[in-house]
């Protein structure tokens, strides 16, 4: 059986831009889900008390890095679904005209 790791690398081959951009809006979301959270529970009362819940947030975000990657390849073949769906089908391309005679 594959790693997590290999699992992941294949995924990328696969999938390439969409299965970073499902990673990064996964993070990204958690990162702003727990600073949000510890935030409701902290009054921070300067720049650097925000500071100090935002890498409190990312922390708490690293901690569930496992589960992000394994929700990035369980989501990915449907935002690559949905992003197929949506783009305009693109036109074939008109054939040379054969030059000769």
């Amino acid at each position: 059986m594959p790693t997590l790791k290999e699992r992941l690398s294949a995924h990328m081959e696969q999938y390439g831009k969409i299965a970073l951009y499902t990673y990064l809006a996964l993070s990204l979301t958690a990162i702003i889900g727990f600073s949000i959270a510890i935030g409701m529970g902290v009054s921070p009362s300067s720049a650097t008390g925000v500071l100090g819940v935002v890498g409190a947030g990312w922390v708490a975000a690293k901690a569930t890095m496992p589960l992000r990657i394994l929700a990035t390849l369980g989501l990915t073949p449907l935002v690559a679904a949905v992003v197929r769906r949506r783009r305009p089908p693109t036109e074939p391309e008109p054939e040379a005209e054969i030059q000769g005679e």
